[in-house]
């Protein structure tokens, strides 16, 4: 009985000990296999885990899409590493060799691939929504009925109808299936983030006009300067001719009304200028209803801190610049000095 008793403990024991070293052998493997590199895995592939998606779904498609070798034992992994319910739906990218533990990681903590969206300064909110949709994140209407969410930006401009003027230009990066709210929403607040920071290089107490009114200055600023040194020597043209309660004649101003009743056809006319619209600076007085673009930082920083200077006039010179005058006669002068160069040019 002693000698039975005896084999059989022996027998669960060596039972154990081969369950034990089968386990161990199996644990190096899986090591060994999840921190190797797969050569096999195709370069710049971007595949995307919908959501929904099992683990078993998830590490049975990365096989699929060769980019991990064994679902298998990436399955163990997973659950040996407790990230069953951790795997994140979205698009990824694998740009060179990865390990499996690599992949696995990398989705577990929601390391998804983004797509740039880049606004270049000046853009209105009809051009960016056009932008939106080229990127191929939405239609361009969508984005534009996003973009009247006006309490955004309510505490900033009670007064504001749309959010132009407010989506701030930058090149941001966003997920697959970003929608334009969500756009919209962090465009304000890199707008918001922007107007901090102008407030601590100059204090509100400084800038010769409120929130609203250095925003649309800004937005003219960014439609007339294409020189950032000439910046602050624009806005101080329009403060100058604002604190002598002269009419602003800005042209871009009424480019943007004829815009916005589809009107404008590339070139302004004597008639334009006569445009029916409370944007057109030639014949309303100050500043217009609203901005006209979206300006970026260097044309904020102008309209918050002008040149100061006497100039009422600018002309468009040569390479982008202008010839500023304090008066009439010089501006005339300029205006001739132009069209002369012009005519010897052709």
């Amino acid at each position: 009985m002693k000698r039975r008793l005896g084999r059989t403990l022996l027998f669960i024991l060596a039972v154990l000990f081969i369950i034990l070293f089968s386990l161990g052998a199996a644990a190096v493997y899986v090591d060994r296999q999840v921190h190797a590199l797969y050569p096999e895995q195709a370069p710049g592939t971007i595949f995307e885990i919908p959501r929904g998606a099992g683990t078993r779904d998830i590490v049975r498609l990365l096989e699929n899409k060769k980019v991990i070798p064994n679902q298998y034992v990436a399955l163990t992994y997973v659950f040996y590493k407790g990230l069953r319910h951790k795997l994140q739906a979205g698009e990824y990218l694998f740009d060179r060799p990865t390990t499996p533990a690599e992949v696995l990681t990398r989705i577990a903590e929601g390391n998804v691939y983004l797509h740039k969206f880049t606004v270049p300064e000046g853009l209105t909110i009809a051009e960016t929504a056009q932008k939106w949709e080229e990127a191929g994140f939405g239609p361009a209407g969508v984005f534009e009925k996003e973009a009247t969410a006006v309490d955004l930006i309510r505490d900033l401009d009670p007064k504001a109808q749309t959010l132009e003027g407010y989506l701030f230009p930058e090149t941001y990066f966003f997920p697959a299936h970003t929608t334009a709210h969500q756009a919209v929403e962090t465009m304000v607040g890199r707008f918001r983030t922007i107007v901090q920071r102008l407030q601590k290089e100059v204090p509100p107490s400084r800038w010769p006009l409120n929130m609203r009114g250095t925003v649309i200055l800004a937005s003219i600023i960014e439609s007339e300067a294409a020189r950032a040194d000439e910046r602050p020597l624009v806005a101080s043209v329009y403060i100058n001719r604002i604190e002598r309660n002269i009419l602003l004649q800005c042209d871009p101003t009424v480019i943007y009304a004829l815009q916005q009743a589809d009107r404008y056809h590339g070139k302004l006319s004597l008639a334009d200028l006569k445009f029916a619209s409370p944007y057109n600076t030639y014949v309303n007085p100050g500043l217009p209803p609203g901005p006209i673009m979206n300006p970026g930082y260097p044309s904020l920083r102008a309209a918050i801190e002008p040149a100061t200077t006497k100039y009422l006039y600018f002309v468009r010179t040569t390479d982008g610049r202008h010839t500023f005058s304090e008066n009439l006669a010089a501006h005339n002068r300029a205006v001739a000095a132009y069209r002369l160069l012009q005519r010897r040019s052709k």
